[in-house]
């Protein structure tokens, strides 16, 4: 682990495009770290890539990547059936590592990860990066201040995408469920469950249901259709810790209605909190407020909150400052020898939800989140 006050640059890697693009842009954003090499599958997409942010080295296989001298860390932005494999990996080279969620493919999978990481001593994280939208922020620090009272009655929640109402997609890994473990939870649920579990508390015991509606999709060879084996929604109930009732929606096949809710009842007023994406300022959210018997209305959030918000360019605004909330406390977490948050023990809880769940939609009934 680097020791306090080296104030040498920190050396990454990436691997996995997509996404992966966030966390270079995340990068470029934090003081005191380069990105040393990249890696993406395929050496054209990978060549791009690797100029456009001028990244000195570039793979097409993580082991190799992994296997560079002088890295100190990487970021792991690959399918989730190739998280475990790179983690073991990563931490066994002596890397400290920032995964996309979900962490794993099941909770057996993280809680080994989470085991090598507290016995190698390695920073972790999980790439909940949703947490650090400001009105999200703001929403975690009016709880906590008491705002709708000491007892929390009711959540709800809502994450509505539109990637899987796309009937032409082809048949993925986000389609297989030896790839991708699951569909819209794995997408967006896991930010909910985890943004929820971090707001208000761990959960106790799920209900669901899911849904798979477009069953079959073509192949990418063209040579055929293959079978959709992972969800493209999900609805639940749930019993948090203090007994807090919680109904959660999910979906990725909600045209037009890219936009995420949570609402919060307590004994003394409660809070709303609305990301729609077709909002150019979506980045910041909105925030609305109630005590008593009044009724909601907007809740200011603080300058303090949004610093580096680039309202005019939200796609890369996403990485360097969304995103970037994570990567500078990975890189600081790294220089000081403290674990940051959200970590790999927040990935492995929100794992054992996303089970619980799928128990609970193939048993149809309540499932014990243990």
């Amino acid at each position: 682990m680097a020791q306090p006050h080296d104030n040498r640059k920190l050396r990454v890697g990436v691997i996995g495009g997509g996404f992966g693009r966030n966390h270079l842009l995340a990068y470029q954003a934090t003081d005191g770290v380069e990105v040393a090499a990249f890696c993406q599958r395929t050496r054209a997409s990978a060549e791009k890539v690797a100029g456009e942010f001028h990244i000195p080295q570039l793979f097409t296989d993580y082991r190799e990547l992994l296997a560079l001298k002088g890295l100190d860390a990487v970021s792991i932005a690959a399918p989730p059936y190739l998280h475990h494999p790179i983690v073991m990996e990563a931490f066994a080279r002596g890397l400290h590592v920032l995964c996309e969620k979900p962490l794993a493919l099941n909770r057996r999978e993280a809680e080994t990860m989470v085991l090598r990481a507290e016995e190698t001593k390695r920073v972790h994280m999980t790439a909940f990066n949703f947490r650090f939208i400001p009105a999200m922020t703001r929403m975690k620090e009016l709880l906590e201040e008491g705002y709708v009272g000491d007892r929390i009655y009711h959540v709800d929640g809502v994450w509505f995408s539109e990637r899987r109402a796309d009937l032409n997609a082809s048949l993925g890994w986000r389609y297989k469920k030896e790839l991708a473990a699951v569909g819209a939870l794995g997408d967006v649920g896991v930010h909910l469950i985890d943004l929820i579990r971090w707001l208000v508390g761990d959960f106790r015991k799920v209900c669901a249901h899911a849904a798979t509606f477009t069953k079959e999709r073509s192949l990418p060879d063209g040579s055929g259709k293959g079978s959709v084996t992972v969800e493209d929604a999900c609805v639940f109930i749930a019993e948090l810790a203090g007994e807090v009732q919680t109904a959660i929606q999910v979906s990725g096949v909600a045209h037009g209605g890219v936009y995420q809710g949570i609402r919060i009842f307590g004994n003394k007023g409660a809070l709303r909190l609305e990301i729609d994406r077709r909002d150019p300022d979506w980045l910041a959210g909105r925030l609305l407020g109630a005590q008593g018997s009044s009724t909601l209305q907007p809740l200011p959030i603080p300058e303090r909150l949004t610093p580096g918000l680039n309202r005019l360019s939200p796609e890369r605004t996403t990485g360097e400052f969304i995103f970037a909330n994570l990567t500078r406390r990975f890189v600081e977490a790294i220089r000081t020898g403290r674990q940051a948050v959200p970590s790999f023990h927040d990935g492995l809880e929100a794992q054992k939800v996303i089970d619980a769940i799928l128990k609970s939609a193939e048993e149809e009934q309540w499932v014990k989140v243990v």
